[in-house]
């Protein structure tokens, strides 16, 4: 499973229907740090998320069964964007599980674009649980939102893309949370360019991937609250785990402090709106790679700006200044 012939099939697939999001060089970060730092602005991407290319490739390949039946799957936001769109341009009735703190404005997104939405209590056992009950008792199809052939291989679209635009990279940073996107690109990525390293993101409140690789094994992960609100998985799943395994450097960890700078630094100087899950690679740049040598390139995924304005003001005001 996962080769490069299975990862270009689905790209075939998603080629019309997803965009080619830029890859932007930033002087500021490449000053500040010693590299040569370029931004895959996953922000301009359909629904403002990567997470579309997880849900057409979590669609298409049953897309006849999930017509029939429907589908259902859990979101903290910007996957209930994703699969809600794909939903309504495929003609597939889509149920999304979300935990009653998700954020308000990624809500009546997902609402606005047709999904149906239920709410769970905070913890992501309970929103698996209320997943598997509406699959039981409605007989609505599964699309898992990171722990899905099909979305992994959506997310894989992204890693072509990267080595297509940026063929010299050496680093590549990726925000993690159950490890859908980093399991995706990580495995097209080194299967086209071996010698480049990859790296994994989290937050300090949130680190079930890393928990994981310590544990040799998927993981429950004790979480906190995070300004990340899309890195909520406390665990792995069972098809990303052993792939970051096999294809990833190491899972770094950031501080919600540096993910807020990050935060404000991608709004001014950048001038990229980059929600607080999207920016992890960004703080991680910072806090680990700065000044390290040889310089190298390095390319970060910011994976979404779905940001409500007033909060996005509110975190940039509450930014310490990057030193």
């Amino acid at each position: 499973m996962f080769t490069l012939k299975e990862f270009e099939e689905v790209r075939a697939g998603l080629r019309d229907r997803v965009r080619i999001t830029p890859l932007l060089s930033s002087d500021s970060l490449s000053a500040q740090t010693g590299h040569r730092v370029y931004l895959k602005a996953e922000s301009f991407q359909l629904t403002h998320s990567f997470k579309i290319r997880a849900a057409y490739g979590g669609l298409l390949p049953r897309l006849a069964e999930a017509r029939r039946r429907g589908v259902v799957t859990g979101s903290s936001g910007n996957f209930a964007q994703g699969i809600a769109y794909a939903g309504r341009e495929l003609g597939v009735a889509v149920t999304v599980v979300m935990l009653e703190r998700s954020a308000p404005y990624k809500v009546e997104a997902a609402r606005c674009l047709g999904a149906e939405i239920v709410f769970c209590p905070n913890e992501f056992s309970e929103r698996v649980a209320m997943v598997e009950r509406i699959h039981r008792e409605q007989g609505k199809l599964i699309v898992h939102s990171f722990d899905d052939e099909g979305t992994i291989c959506g997310n894989g679209t992204l890693g072509f893309e990267l080595v297509e635009q940026l063929p010299e990279v050496e680093v590549v940073l990726v925000p993690t949370s159950g490890g859908g996107l980093l399991a995706g690109v990580a495995a097209v990525v080194k299967q086209l360019r071996p010698q480049v390293a990859v790296y994994g993101v989290q937050p300090e409140n949130m680190r079930s991937m890393k928990v994981s690789l310590e544990k040799g094994a998927p993981t429950y992960a004790p979480t906190k609250p995070s300004v990340a609100d899309g890195l909520v998985a406390a665990c792995p799943g069972q098809l990303t785990f052993p792939l970051v395994r096999q294809y990833v450097e190491d899972v770094l960890l950031v501080s919600e402090e540096e993910i807020v700078r990050a935060v404000a630094h991608l709004l001014e100087p950048e001038k990229l709106v980059i929600e607080p899950s999207g920016a992890v690679g960004v703080a991680a740049l910072l806090r680990h790679l700065r000044g390290k040598q040889p310089p190298r390139t390095i390319a970060v995924v910011l994976t979404g700006g779905n940001v409500e304005p007033g909060r996005l003001m509110d975190l940039v005001r509450s930014a310490s200044p990057l030193r």
